[in-house]
């Protein structure tokens, strides 16, 4: 094949040329993403339920949610958390689950179910997640005063959010902290009284007065119209002429007994931006949009609308392209830093120019020609894909220095330029195609990975496949055509070897034959130093990612009271006052309105996001915090962690580490006296634990009718009911939309607990008794959040990371303590998923393992000398562990990466090695016969010599590739930074002990075998 290539230099350049030119198009073509397009097996249904309890929405809302979905096809699990006010049902698939028909199965059982919901309720929403849904842009609103803040939801609604819809790449606009206007009627209970209406006879006047009557249908001779008499959402003015009929004779005008007002609905949450009360609109982009092509038209979107809008100020906070652009310049970085690196290393080496000019044009040409697979294969530009092709950089030149050394070293022995390209090629085919295949074959299994770190590793594993399998495309196919035309029989005016490179051979050799004087010493060292990964690992810190230095933070508040959400405003405002001026910040407080929110609502929490000019800053501010919080609200409790972005939103488990789930053992068993539970639980005997959300208790008010008293007093008890809620409201009317103008509410004037209690209910008889005489109430405490899971409610307590061996010390303790409080007892956490992740890890390793032996052992035609190869696994391993500890790294998804790199790349010099070896006991055997041991080790040295340039060009030169990422802050850099430490450890160390290790293992293997023989 390779005597053919060269024989038509036109066709081959000129096939190459159109590849290169159809990897520039689709260059502009290939869409733009912060993350790989995975459709995450999520469903999540969001409950809406203002001023109800949440053991009230579990009981009518939630539990029948969940006993409705809990029969989807392919459902995995489904945790949910009732809250005052609202409720999160969140719905896991299995992985591979289609999650169209899933999506479509849950909303038809929604609406089934609707008739048996709660009237007045709003229908629940249902959303998927997507790994695109994480938003690009968030737009803040803020108007130039609170008073105008309905009128700005309004017109963001029906205006600007379409706007943002418009724009070509826009998946979704999701909106948080609108606050409807809403006309309050304010009844005058004295003028009721006196003339002997209630409550429910005014609320079906006024539904009655906005009601749409349907459509007719008329006939006029022959003709067929259709008469439709819309009715609407009235005016004030309107409303107080609504008639109320008194009795079938009398009616009076609404204005004449209430107060009819144009207010702001009372907000369950609020947005703030820099202490002002706003809108915050969340933009997601398409899977298949191009960020860097859809943001500008954002951005640009927003300045049309400040100056369309010049009373609403509008800033734009948290845009994710920063991530993106950080994985662009890390690529454009190593390609031009490393790039060069990589060519200074050629010269370093190379005596002459032409070589490394050759070598390097590997690099460029495999990135071109890659593009076309990319948009062959659908795969984006993203975080992942071009980490996996910064990566891939280093080696991309690997396969060509291989190759064109190998031929430079066949002209040297006499032969011609064509004989020289044809058999140095040919020679090293085998050996460079077996170390592409053992990287891909480290990498393969890991896309077998259960949920989305398997789809992550894809698009890394295929960016990598794609880019090594061009490279070798380039060694074998371009690179002898360009030998032979561009140096030919220049070749020997070249100067071979430089006096670097000289004296580093001569180091080798030197090195090399005190090794073998002293093998078995040399031998058991190496063999010591590999066991050192089991030791070393236990000295780092492991953790789900790297440290990126970044100047935002992220403060979660619980006051952990029954506060209003006003107070809560205020309480948030009060904390942040300590802050510099120039601190950007946003809250999100009480419950947020977004459609994709994972979040428990709750009106007691607050969530507020920091942006700091710089380090020093962000660590003043967040002592200062931390102290205004413990002086001024000792009984909240708050973290501060970094702002989390869309890497590490993909990431990120909130599951904890161990979970102690308690239910009743049946429902014939009776119910569980959780407060006796609670005592014993507080005895255990650890101090890392807490109680998780369902054992958190707040005082509420429970309510009951005296049933003799309405009996005697002739009231009915649902005309009581309807004062309670107009009262204590809002008793709603009718509920306003985009379309339909205002919501329509009955309520009462603002009054203390106390003062509302004094209200009247009217009975027959029209006389008027109080609240307090028709109805006991006392504070009790009741759960503050309800959770459950497909087996229904439980309670849990949550343990921090334990070690390994008290788990199951604290599974029995916490058994026995639940038998005797009457209930079961699950437990479940990250401690079990870590478990099964490194069950499937193992699998997945020990398959690699094997891919690679088969490999080798088909190259070899050897089922010995491919243990040769692995056993230089474990060194690397423990190299890469040594510089990581070193450096203070951690171990995390990144170092995973670079150790499987290692694993694919410190096996390439061995087998380069063994095949040389191999190739010249043949050539010796042919021409003298057997070898005796002496003869054994000068072709041991032969070939060591052979391979040391590749070697060390091709290690030091994927190495060099990456230094530019330790020298370079950025967080594409700090994402980076343990992978570099470990593949620049296992390549360096890993590649300098393998030296001598491969070597010395051929020869007592060799020997052995000949002995036994």
């Amino acid at each position: 094949m390779v005597r053919y290539l060269i024989a038509r230099p036109v066709a081959v350049l000129m096939s190459f040329l159109v590849i290169s030119i159809l990897g520039i198009l689709a260059l502009q073509k290939i869409p733009v993403s912060l993350l790989p397009s995975i459709d995450v097996p999520v469903i999540l249904i969001k409950v809406n339920y203002p001023n109800t309890a949440a053991a009230a929405i579990e009981r009518n809302v939630t539990s029948l949610i969940r006993e409705s979905v809990i029969n989807v096809d392919h459902l995995q699990d489904i945790e949910t958390t009732s809250t005052n006010h609202a409720a999160t049902l969140r719905v896991s698939f299995q992985y591979g689950t289609n999650m169209n028909l899933a999506y479509v199965d849950v909303n038809e059982k929604i609406d089934r179910l609707i008739s048996t919901l709660p009237s007045g309720m709003p229908r629940p929403q249902i959303s998927r997640l997507n790994t695109s849904d994480v938003p690009i842009l968030r737009v803040q609103l803020t108007p130039e005063s609170e008073a105008q803040l309905p009128e700005l939801s309004v017109l963001t609604q029906t205006s600007i959010k379409r706007r943002f819809e418009q724009i070509e790449g826009i998946a979704q606009v999701d909106i948080s902290g609108a606050q409807r206007p809403v006309i309050k009627i304010i009844p005058d209970t004295r003028k009721m009284s006196g003339i002997g209406l209630n409550i429910d006879r005014i609320a079906s006047a006024i539904d009655a007065s906005a009601t749409d009557l349907g459509s007719l249908t008329v006939q006029d001779g022959t003709n067929n119209y259709f008469l439709k008499l819309k009715g609407r959402t009235p005016g004030i003015e309107q409303l107080k002429s609504v008639m109320i009929p008194i009795d079938s004779a009398h009616h009076v005008t609404l204005g004449s007994i209430a107060d009819v007002t144009l207010y702001r609905e009372s907000p369950t949450g609020y947005h703030i931006y820099n202490g002002k009360a706003g809108l915050v609109i969340n933009i997601m982009k398409q899977p298949g949009a191009k960020m860097n092509e859809v943001l500008p038209h954002l951005l640009s979107t927003v300045s049309y609308l400040q100056k369309d809008y010049p009373k609403i100020r509008f800033a734009t906070t948290q845009n994710q392209n920063f991530l993106l652009e950080a994985g662009i310049s890390n690529l454009v970085q190593d390609l031009l830093f490393g790039g060069l690196l990589c060519i200074l290393l050629l010269f370093i080496f190379l005596g002459n120019y032409a070589m490394p000019l050759l070598m390097s044009i590997s690099i460029p040409l495999s990135l071109i020609i890659s593009f076309v697979f990319f948009y062959i294969f659908g795969i984006s530009f993203n975080i992942i894909s071009l980490s996996g092709l910064a990566l891939g950089i280093g080696m991309l030149i690997d396969n060509s220095i291989v190759v064109l050394d190998n031929i430079y070293r066949k002209q040297l022995e006499g032969l011609n330029t064509e004989e020289s390209c044809v058999q140095g090629t040919n020679e090293v085919i085998v050996p460079v195609i077996s170390q592409v295949l053992t990287t891909v074959a480290v990498y393969a299994p890991l896309v077998y990975l259960s949920g989305i770190a398997g789809a992550l590793v894809y698009d890394q594993a295929i960016a990598l496949t794609i880019s090594l399998t061009v490279s070798l495309l380039v060694a074998f196919m371009l690179n002898p055509l360009l030998y032979k035309l561009l140096i030919g029989k220049r070749q020997i005016t070249l100067k071979q070897d430089t006096q670097f490179y000289l004296w580093i051979s001569g180091g080798y050799h030197r090195m090399i034959s005190v090794v073998f004087r002293h093998k078995k010493l040399f031998f058991y060292i190496t063999l010591l130093f590999m066991p050192a990964c089991f030791i070393i690992y236990r000295f780092i810190p492991v953790a789900s990612l790297p440290h990126i230095a970044q100047n935002e933070s992220l403060m979660t508040l619980d006051w952990n009271a029954p506060l209003a959400v006003e107070a809560n405003r205020y309480n948030t405002l009060t904390a942040t006052r300590v802050l510099d001026k120039d601190v950007a910040w946003e809250a999100e407080i009480g419950i947020r309105q977004f459609a994709l929110n994972e979040n428990t609502n709750n009106t007691q929490h607050a969530e507020i996001y920091f942006n700091f000019k710089n380090e020093a800053q962000k660590r003043q501010g967040i002592a200062k915090l931390a102290q205004i919080m413990k002086s001024h609200f000792p009984d909240a409790t708050f973290t501060i962690t970094d702002a989390p972005n869309a890497f590490t939103k993909l990431f990120e488990d909130n599951q904890p580490y161990f979970e102690a789930r308690f239910k009743p053992i049946s429902a014939s068993s009776g119910e569980v006296d959780f407060k006796t539970l609670k005592k014993a639980l507080a005895g255990i005997n650890n101090n890392n634990w807490q109680f998780g959300p369902g054992f958190q208790e707040e005082e509420n008010i429970d309510m009951s009718f005296k049933e003799k008293v309405l009996e005697a007093y002739h009231i009915d008890a649902e005309d009581v009911r309807s004062e309670l809620k107009r009262v204590f409201g809002p008793y709603r009317i009718r509920q306003g939309n985009e379309d339909q103008g205002e919501s329509l509410q009955l309520s009462g004037p603002e009054a203390d607990f106390t003062t509302l209690l004094a209200k009247s209910v009217i009975n027959k008889q029209h006389s008027s008794y109080p609240l307090t005489a028709l109805v006991d109430y006392e504070l009790v405490g009741h759960p503050k959040n309800v959770t459950a899971d497909r087996a229904g409610p439980y309670r849990s307590i949550l343990f921090a990371q334990q070690n390994h061996d008290d788990i199951d010390k604290l599974s029995d303790s916490i058994t026995q303590i639940a038998l005797r409080s009457n209930c079961s007892v699950a437990f479940t956490g990250k401690y079990y998923s870590s478990k099964a992740t490194v069950k499937d890890l193992a699998v997945i390793f020990f398959i690699s393992i094997l891919l690679l032996y088969f490999i080798l052992a088909m190259q070899f035609e050897s089922i010995t000398y491919p243990l040769i190869v692995l056993l230089t696994m474990p060194i690397g391993l423990s190299a890469a562990l040594l510089l990581l500890w070193i450096s203070g790294g951690t171990l995390d998804i990144m170092a995973a990466v670079g150790f499987v790199v290692v694993l694919g790349i410190i096996v390439d010099d061995p087998i380069l090695k063994v095949e040389t070896i191999n190739r010249l006991r043949r050539q010796f055997q042919e021409s003298n016969g057997s070898e005796s041991v002496e003869q054994l080790e000068n072709l041991l040295h032969q070939a060591g010599e052979i391979c040391l340039k590749p070697l060390l060009m091709t290690s030091l030169s994927t190495s060099l590739a990456l230094i530019p990422v330790l020298l370079t802050p950025g967080i594409g850099s700090d994402l980076q930074r343990p992978m570099v430490y470990v593949v620049i450890g296992g390549l360096t160390m890993g590649t300098f002990l393998a030296v001598w290790f491969v070597p010395l293992s051929y020869f007592f293997l060799t020997t052995k075998f000949k002995m036994s023989k």
